[in-house]
């Protein structure tokens, strides 16, 4: 039997399939993957197992800690060495204007002094592991913040040692405090500037972007 004039399909009901091909998206549009159909950790252009934090950003937190505590040591330095020099500077006074000391004073000034000088301390200790924490977690405005600081702390160093040694001063007036007071000093310098070297590492600059594009891309890293 001859098919009917103009129909292209034979008598068996077969119908006409659909077309191999898809249709393309608009140009310009963005076809994926989504921040939310990604595993956490992750964000568009990264790899699915993410990007673990760095040893030098551990390393750099643990010195914060380190500069952070190791100031508490050098406060009963420091707090004997006021009494000290509080309690020759009032003899001295008293000698030479005739008067006495009253009585209970020197115990006066040191049962106020002593827990202000421990209060501060353990604020300066609290803020500095604040700091550590935000190193640790890669946030480059903390390490921005701690290379100003360092930097300002050195030139405000250099500037007092030059001043102090053009004006010849004596090194009992450069150095007046315990030897000791000046050991955890230096040691603490050393730590904080550590701890900016540290976090400026290549594996710790890496862990820095990729966290600031994972932020961008609404995922976070681990």
């Amino acid at each position: 039997m001859t098919q009917p004039h103009g129909n292209p399909y034979p008598s068996s009901g077969q119908q006409p399939q659909a077309p191999a091909y898809q249709p393309m998206p608009p140009q310009g549009s963005y076809q994926g993957p989504w921040p939310s159909q990604l595993p956490s950790g992750t964000f568009p252009g990264m790899p699915v197992v993410g990007l673990k934090r760095p040893v030098s950003l551990s390393v750099a937190f643990w010195l914060m800690v380190a500069y952070g505590v190791l100031p508490l040591l050098s406060i009963p330095f420091i707090i004997e060495w006021a009494e000290a020099y509080m309690r020759d500077s009032i003899a001295m006074a008293a000698a030479e204007s005739g008067r006495t000391v009253p009585p209970g004073f020197m115990q006066q000034f040191t049962s106020m002094m002593t827990p202000m000088a421990w209060v501060s301390g353990i604020i300066g200790a609290g803020i500095a592991l604040l700091l550590g924490l935000g190193l640790r977690a890669g946030m480059n405005w903390v390490r921005i913040l701690l290379t100003v600081w360092a930097g300002l702390s050195l030139l405000s160093t250099v500037g007092s040692f030059a001043l102090m040694a053009a004006l010849g001063l004596p090194a009992q007036l450069m150095f007046p405090l315990p030897a000791g007071a000046y050991a955890v000093s230096f040691a603490t310098v050393a730590l904080f500037l550590a701890a900016v070297v540290v976090s400026w590492l290549p594996s710790s600059s890496r862990y820095v972007a990729a966290r600031r594009a994972a932020k961008l891309g609404g995922g976070y890293l681990r």
